[in-house]
């Protein structure tokens, strides 16, 4: 019926070798790929790089931060 021989194994592993890193060697592939596009994202999609951020003043009589462009509130109050 079936014979096991030697060379019918050493097939049959040769060929379950040859499968397993085939998976594995298009495994990696797709995990760089992957890692590729996520880097990308990354560098051109950052939620800082959206936002409009300005930095505050100090005011020199009060100490109070306002925005640039704008007087102080704390010292316009004052008056």
């Amino acid at each position: 019926m079936l014979g096991f021989s030697i060379p019918k194994i050493l097939l049959l592993i040769f060929i379950i070798c040859l499968i397993w890193y085939g998976f594995k060697i298009l495994e990696r592939g797709s995990k760089n790929k992957l890692k590729k596009e996520e880097g990308s994202k990354k560098e051109s999609s950052s939620k800082f790089t959206q936002d409009k951020v300005q930095d505050l003043q100090k005011c020199t009589n009060c100490g109070n931060y306002f925005m640039p462009g704008t007087s102080c509130t704390e010292c316009d109050s004052q008056k």
